[in-house]
């Protein structure tokens, strides 16, 4: 799966659960919190879904006939057409574009393992920080640990919360799962009982939801998927709801929201003249615009601020479920990338060979041309299945099957170098050869082998067919007929391995043969390497008609 496949289907999950946040703004913020966190963990997972489970697509609809394309054509050089105009269904594309986007591909998978790395390690030094907050000297007085206690049975945890002063004037923060602990600024001495109970029970709701957990998973999710900023936006909003989620469960334990207001407030001026550090868990002072709207929903009385409830879990995670199923299974609507390179028999890149793809249901086909690199790209072919045909001079026609489902599909394609055309006529006389040998070449001369230091480059493709340099007629057996027969030239340019493909009379096979047999070329070379090459030999034999 490529990275913009995870950058469109984790969108469009996240994308739904935001505007589900935002369709749930009549309801707590306990809901709207449970929302963006399954959410978050959805799209999160649905890349790893979509690798474990079947994949399915939209099949397109087929065009009227007389609206279907015969051919798409789509090149990576000047292709020069003098003898029609370019059709309507012929999309051009130029080699550098191909070249840049392959570069692009192969670039994006490094520089995403390192914006991980980066993120992760951001993560990691926050963890460390939090580490760092505790003063070794400062001790914690007991009306503290006592109020810790009695707050802590209000809300029913029964985890014991240890509490860390810290030797910073501007920092409450919450942090760890299975043994949670609580940092209070080095001034917590002189606050009011009253903000001291108000400040605790907040960090309380935060335990007891579990919101570190929660929090440091979704940031972990973000770092993974890092070039996603809807991540971004919903690791923000999740910090804010969760705020809000704790604000509520404080105003349900009975703090007026008239008292919890002035006293969030108190804390925010207090922070304001010292600097705040950055740190990878919730805590009670917020940026100011989130601080305004916190002060907002806490006057405002007629918000619901209950809890969510079990079922009410339930029946959203399936849901969530049955929306990201789909979208992770999905082909990008139907349509995938066919990319890939073709290499010679000795796996050297072949430049300019035509690839075509052809779907006979649709009866439309798509055509391209290798760069220099050999590589060639297809985008936007739907669902199906395809045959593909490679073609370039000197070399056999290359045809293969492709089926399309949903992903990507990158492919080495190897040709093998042509066969050697050789058609002879006989005439006899009295048992005389007085007719005449023509030949055609469909092994055709490619760029010849240069055999110096630059022909070790990756580029291949260089071909040098042979020639005869020993030629036997055939005699005439005294019939007529026609003889077919399929021969191997091997890299010394002797003839082996003759076999009869097809003969008129039996009595033309034994003259044909064994005048091949005799034959002797110099060497096929391919990038300058002797190989064998197969040869076709069609003889005719006709009687003098004189």
């Amino acid at each position: 799966m490529t990275l913009m496949a995870l950058l469109v289907k984790t969108s469009l999950i996240l994308t739904l659960g935001i505007l589900a946040e935002f369709a749930l703004r009549r309801r707590s913020a306990a809901v709207r919190h449970w929302i963006l966190l399954s959410t978050l963990f959805s799209a999160a997972a649905a890349p790893v879904v979509g690798l474990l489970t079947p994949s399915w697509s939209i099949p397109a609809t087929l065009p009227p006939a007389s609206e279907r394309a015969a051919v798409v054509n789509v090149s990576f050089g000047p292709v020069s057409t003098p003898e029609a105009p370019a059709s309507p269904a012929t999309v051009p594309a130029s080699g550098s574009s191909s070249a840049m986007s392959h570069v692009i591909t192969t670039a994006a998978v490094p520089v995403w393992l390192l914006g991980i790395a980066a993120n992760l390690s951001l993560l990691l030094i926050g963890m460390f920080r939090l580490t760092r907050l505790r003063s070794t000297h400062a001790r914690i007085d007991p009306s503290i640990t006592e109020s810790i206690t009695r707050v802590s049975a209000l809300f029913g945890l029964q985890r014991r919360v240890t509490m860390i002063r810290s030797t910073r004037r501007a920092v409450i923060v919450t942090w760890g799962a299975l043994n949670p602990k609580v940092v209070v600024p080095a001034d917590v001495d002189e606050w009011p009982h009253e903000r001291l109970d108000v400040v605790l029970a907040h960090e309380v709701a935060h335990i007891t939801r579990g919101d570190w957990l929660a929090q440091t998973a979704a940031e972990v999710c973000k770092a993974i998927y890092w070039f996603n900023p809807l991540f971004w936006v919903a690791c923000t909003r999740l910090r804010y709801e969760s705020e809000r989620a704790c604000d509520d469960m404080v105003m349900n334990m009975g703090v007026t929201s008239q008292v919890y207001a002035t006293e969030l407030l108190e804390i925010a001026r207090s922070f304001g003249r010292h600097r705040q550090p950055w740190l990878p868990a919730p805590a009670m002072a917020s940026r100011p615009s989130n601080l305004e709207r916190r002060v907002r929903a806490m006057l405002n009385a007629r918000l619901d601020r209950g809890p969510i409830t079990r079922g009410g879990r339930w029946v959203s995670a399936l849901a969530l479920v049955a929306i990201m199923l789909p979208i992770a299974t999905f082909a990008q609507g139907g349509f995938v990338t066919f990319s890939g390179t073709v290499v010679d028999p000795q796996d050297r890149l072949l430049p300019a060979a035509t690839v075509t793809v052809s779907d006979a249901r649709r009866d439309v086909k798509h055509e391209t041309k290798t760069d220099r690199n050999g590589r060639f790209e297809l985008v936007g072919l739907p669902a199906g299945d395809y045959s593909i045909e490679v073609k370039l001079a000197g070399f056999r026609t290359l045809t293969d099957t492709l089926t399309v489902n949903g992903e990507s599909v990158d492919r080495t394609l190897k040709m093998q170098v042509g066969e050697l055309q050789e058609t002879i006529t006989v005439i006899g006389d009295d048992g005389v050869v007085t007719g005449s040998r023509s030949t055609g070449n469909a092994l055709k001369k490619r760029p010849n082998p240069t055999c110096a230091p630059g022909a070790t480059s990756g580029v291949g493709g260089n071909i040098r067919p042979p020639h005869k340099v020993k030629d036997v007629r055939p005699g005439y057996p005294g019939f007529s007929g026609n003889v077919q027969l399929a021969a191997t030239i091997g890299p010394d340019g002797s003839v082996t391995d003759v076999q009869v493909v097809k003969s008129d009379r039996p009595e033309l096979v034994g003259s044909a043969v064994d005048a091949v047999r005799q034959w002797e070329f110099d060497s096929t070379l391919l990038n300058c390497v002797p190989i064998e090459v197969h040869m076709n030999v069609s003889i005719g034999f006709y009687q003098n008609q004189k």
